[in-house]
């Protein structure tokens, strides 16, 4: 990247001032896209003469540290377009150019505590979804989807698009590729598009600006953004990318003086498939989930109930926004070992929907949700299948109305079937209201059972005050072995009210007192969980996030006919972006009274969680995290469990497309035995170190080499040690 050097001519700051507070009070903004006559070179200078034929929007406004403010730096988006991509440039003006903090980072890791440009365009002009297209200084890129009804922000999702990037003497800017292809836009091309362009300025604090009178912690985002005109005569989109892969891995096993290997090798594809603008059409045959990321490590020893994993695998990725519900998405990590699928998603101005079916070889298990434990059973063999359809509307404000159908059929003949409904409705900028309603009829084994979840929240957000509520319903039978619930029959009822105080150049410069509370009931009235929990939450410096909770009035019961528990805690976290070596740190505490599920009694509890971002040479990033959760007898310090997680990951920037990553996780379970009255596992402790080469060239194509090593060594049992010496290559063509 080259720097280049010029005498400084900032505008007045007066008149940035002027023009934030115009957009302030105008409608939305209207940006025209201009098509162009020539070639845009994609250097990141803008210095082409189509970019100053294209009008600009530099009405700016900050919303961090000061919202809904005057930007404090000038900052420009401009749009142009031909018949096969759309062109995005970006510039932002900056009064010392060397504290710009530009660091080299994967894809997908462009985040606020470097600075970087970030694009939304809600492709079909509904304002229900968004795609973001992410660019730091260094031209490194990350892209995803903005659900607008659940404030969702997901990375997994990724997009052929392109982006480079221009240091100059007082500014930095950025060009950003999108083609037609990547966009989710239907033909003809509507009318009004919306977008919202951010800047992350990040110096003593974080400086977070936009096109859009945005607040900090915004209720509705899509509602505000500008409208994007201009776009016309573009071709329908079309077209074929298909990714043949091929894969190896030897596994070696060690139980004891047991030993076993495993050789495996696996040619696939994935197909996408663009029929029209409307349709994507996605397929994959024998594909490859082997896992290149270790999954996070949770702490599992003092819960029944299911653990949550994020699904990171690329297939069930298009359309990522349609499979979540107002409470309960769908959770394709349920798929465990897929043969085949197929995927058709449709996206219009008036609709989208996805349909998807999978042949599932099994392996997993099936979660089966009980009021105070998840029971599990082995998962057989069984076709997977769901559709789901979404409607925006415009009726006495915005919404959209949807269903849901999911059907799972195993080799045994038995099955489970669920019908959703939903509903989420704002009638104005500053309220919503969300509610579903699932029924679900399950065969399992000949026995038929019936059930069903119900949910409604509603909240508002008038700028410093928030108030919201929920209540929820599920029944003793539901069942959703397509989704995530791992617990049933019972009822709860909560809500929460915050009042937020912004100090303007104070180190906290955002006050936030609060109050939250929830009651939860088994299906036949028994008292399951109550707490009433005031809070402050503060922003300060460093863009730091501080958050001090006193839960006194906790109660809970964690067993059938139990006891009834007072568990009163603090409970305080903090985070926040101290430097450029020091990229970020976390900490978060908790202290008091807790169950031991394993007895249902009580017992003192500690539990603390580290984590900081290492950034000590320019090309190399260090991630460190580690949870410690410990208990002790009520009476004395006898401790009962000790369990703890510590990971380091460590990526080591070799050129842009080459990286080597390591990752090293470390977790411990242990219980004392004189502390229990049956047999306990005494001590339970695993290892795993992975070492991984990739080379990226883009979207699809990359190949990647590696070895894991992990053993599980429990006191008393033999120690397991596994061994994985594993490639995977991939090349994406299009036709």
């Amino acid at each position: 990247m080259k720097t280049m050097f010029r005498c400084v001519n900032l505008h007045a700051p007066f008149l940035y001032a002027a023009l934030a507070i115009l957009a302030l009070n105008s409608q939305a903004f209207a940006l025209q896209a201009v098509r162009t006559q020539q070639p845009i070179q994609l250097d990141g200078k803008l210095d082409e003469s189509e970019w100053q034929r294209a009008p600009v929007q530099d009405a700016w406004i900050e919303n961090m540290p000061n919202e809904k403010a005057a930007s404090r730096v000038k900052n420009e988006v401009r749009i142009l377009y031909d018949k096969d991509a759309l062109y995005v440039g970006l510039k932002g003006y900056d009064p010392d150019i060397s504290k710009i903090n530009a660091p080299f980072v994967r894809r997908d890791k462009v985040f606020s505590p470097a600075d970087n440009f970030i694009l939304y365009i809600d492709p079909t002009g509904a304002r229900k979804f968004a795609q973001f297209f992410r660019v730091n200084p260094r031209g490194i890129i990350g892209d995803g989807v903005w659900t607008e009804d659940n404030n969702n922000e997901d990375f997994a999702p990724d997009y052929d698009f392109e982006a480079a990037a221009y240091i100059g003497a007082d500014f930095w800017s950025a060009e950003m590729r999108i083609p037609w292809t990547s966009l989710r836009i239907p033909h003809p091309v509507p009318e009004k598009l919306t977008f919202i362009a951010f800047r992350n300025m990040t110096r003593d604090t974080r400086i977070r600006m936009s096109t859009a009178p945005l607040g900090r912690d915004p209720n509705c985002f899509l509602c505000v953004a500008d409208e994007l005109t201009g776009i016309t005569d573009i071709p329908k989109t079309s077209g074929i990318t298909v990714t043949p892969f091929v894969s190896g891995n030897f596994t070696q096993e060690k139980i004891g003086d047991k030993k076993s290997d495993e050789s495996k090798f696996n040619v696939g594809v994935d197909l996408k498939w663009r029929p029209t603008s409307e349709w994507v059409i996605d397929a994959t045959l024998r594909p490859d989930f082997s896992q290149l990321e270790l999954d996070q490590p949770q702490l599992r020893s003092n819960t029944r109930f299911a653990i949550f994993v994020p699904e990171k695998r690329p297939f069930f990725l298009e359309g990522t926004d349609l499979l979540s519900l107002p409470d309960s998405s769908i959770y394709t990590r349920s798929i465990t070992d897929p043969l085949w699928g197929a995927r058709a998603t449709y996206r219009s101005a008036s609709l989208d929907a996805t349909a998807i079916t999978v042949a599932d070889r099994g392996g997993g298990f099936i979660v089966l949700p009980n009021t105070f434990f998840s029971d599990f059973k082995e998962q057989g063999k069984s076709q997977a299948t769901i559709a789901r359809l979404r409607l925006p509307y415009a009726f006495a404000g915005s919404g959209s109305v949807g269903a849901m159908l999911s059907d799972r059929t195993y080799e045994n003949g038995s099955s489970n079937r669920v019908l959703s409904f939903d509903l989420a409705h704002k009638p104005n900028d500053a309220t919503r209201v969300r509610s579903q309603l699932l029924v679900s009829q399950t065969d399992d084994d000949g026995v038929r059972t019936d059930g069903h979840y119900a949910y409604i929240d509603g909240n508002h957000d008038s700028g410093p005050h928030r108030f919201g509520g929920y209540y929820a319903e599920i029944s003793p039978k539901f069942r959703f072995d397509n989704g995530f619930a791992g617990q049933s029959g019972l009822r709860a009822l909560g809500g929460d009210y915050r009042y937020c105080v912004n100090r303007k150049d104070a180190f906290f410069d955002n006050v936030c007192p609060n109050i939250s509370f929830r009651e939860s009931r088994t299906w036949d009235d028994v008292p399951l969980q109550r707490w009433v929990t005031p809070a402050l939450y503060m922003n300060g410096a460093k863009n730091s996030e501080w958050n001090f909770q006193p839960r006194l009035i906790n109660y809970r019961r964690v067993q059938d006919g139990g006891k009834w528990h007072h568990t009163p805690t603090l409970f305080f976290s903090a985070n926040g972006n101290p430097g450029k070596t020091l990229t970020s740190t976390f900490i978060e505490t908790e202290v008091g009274r807790s169950i031991d599920v394993a007895t249902d009694s009580l017992a003192k509890l500690t539990v603390v969680s580290t984590g900081l971002n290492l950034r000590p040479v320019e090309r190399i990033e260090i991630e460190t995290s580690m949870v410690d959760f410990r208990l002790f007898d009520i009476d004395n310090n006898r401790w009962r469990l000790v369990e703890r997680n510590v990971s380091m990951l460590g990526i080591g920037h070799i050129t842009a497309r080459d990286t080597l990553r390591l990752i090293a996780q470390y977790t411990l379970s242990k219980r004392n035995p004189e502390a229990y009255n049956f047999a306990v596992s005494p001590r339970t402790q695993t290892q795993a170190l992975s070492l991984v080469y990739a080379h990226k060239r883009g979207l699809g194509r990359e190949f990647n080499l590696g070895a894991t090593r992990s053993n599980l060594n429990s006191l008393g049992q033999a120690r397991e040690t596994t061994t994985e010496v594993f490639a995977k290559m991939s090349w994406a063509v299009s036709l």
